[in-house]
């Protein structure tokens, strides 16, 4: 396919600012903005219109910026626009140094990012409903934990500062709170185990993902919905990218030596995950636990270890996925 018009679009919680490059002229952008919400794209459709563009020719570039984008787009794929969804971190590293940000400048500064990189853009497609379902339940999860730590937090201070009234009187009063919020996650646990079941693509990679030591169900759906069921990462040096979980030297010539470090543009959510199961796979997972013990023994950083683990656990989840077989103890490899 080849593009000749490339439309760059900044999205923000209440607004979307868009640039276009025509015909590939990339000293001739034309730009606006609209609101984020059905009127906007009402409007951006009048100004596509007027362009008089032909949307086979037509590149869209958005950055993956979770809910904001997901309204516009989902309305680009379904309306058959071709769309190219990208991570901020390959833009930036693309683009290099630049000065100046806001959203107007973003929004140029997407359009010469497809309009220069067309060679390469991946025509983007939304994870199916389910998929966008689970997601937002372990959102929602996630914000229930916080909420039921943030009660508990204080009653534990004052148990260990000796305030064991005081202790005592904030559980009485947030007792009730804690066992509905219990009910809530309990129940988007059952939620998520019928989703999983009901969907016989969903079973199988799940059961896949989770033959992985270390991987358990939250892990496992949180990879399913980023990696839009494992279609956009199964390279295992992509997929650590991606989680920022993959090390990059950091030398300049002979002057500049120093250790290796994980880039600091990544998922959080999952670098979080995965060091979670790194931390669960040194303790339960043989293998693994002395390779821990045997880097340590050499002085090495613990956490270069860990993040090497995590690496590890990575090439196992894309070996099994692409392999198709659960993660067995003959496969293991140093």
């Amino acid at each position: 396919m080849t593009f000749r018009n490339f439309i760059g679009i900044d999205i923000s919680k209440g607004t979307f600012d868009f640039a276009l490059i025509k015909d590939g002229d990339l000293l001739n952008l034309i730009s606006g903005e609209t609101s984020n919400n059905p009127s906007g794209i009402v409007k951006l459709e009048e100004f596509l219109k007027k362009q008089g563009l032909i949307m086979d020719e037509t590149l869209f570039c958005m950055e993956h910026t979770g809910i904001y984008c997901r309204l516009l787009s989902h309305y680009l794929v379904e309306n058959k626009y071709n769309v190219w969804l990208e991570m901020p971190v390959q833009i930036i590293r693309s683009l290099g140094l630049q000065r100046g940000k806001n959203d107007h400048i973003d929004a140029k500064r997407l359009a010469e990012y497809a309009c220069l990189k067309k060679d390469k853009a991946v025509l983007w497609q939304p994870p199916r409903e389910v998929v966008i379902q689970i997601n937002d339940l372990l959102t929602l999860r996630e914000r229930l934990i916080e909420s039921r730590k943030s009660l508990k937090q204080p009653i534990k201070e004052f148990k260990d500062a000796g305030f064991k009234d005081v202790a005592n009187l904030i559980q009485s009063k947030c007792s009730g709170t804690l066992r509905e919020l219990d009910k809530e996650i309990e129940q988007i646990e059952k939620d998520l185990d019928k989703m999983i079941n009901k969907d016989s693509n969903l079973k199988k990679l799940f059961k896949l993902a989770t033959s992985v030591s270390g991987i358990g169900k939250i892990t496992a759906l949180t990879l399913l919905y980023f990696t839009n069921e494992f279609k956009l990462y199964t390279n295992a040096n992509q997929l650590a990218c991606y989680c920022g979980v993959a090390p990059f030297e950091h030398t300049s010539g002979t002057s500049i030596k120093g250790r290796s470090r994980v880039s600091n543009f990544a998922n959080k959510r999952l670098k979080k995950l995965l060091h979670m199961v790194a931390m669960a796979t040194i303790q339960y997972d043989k293998e693994l636990s002395q390779y821990y013990q045997r880097k340590v023994s050499e002085g090495k950083n613990k956490m270069l270890v860990i993040n090497a683990i995590r690496n590890k656990i990575l090439h196992r989840l894309c070996a099994v996925i692409n392999r198709g077989t659960p993660y067995q103890l003959d496969y293991q490899t140093t």
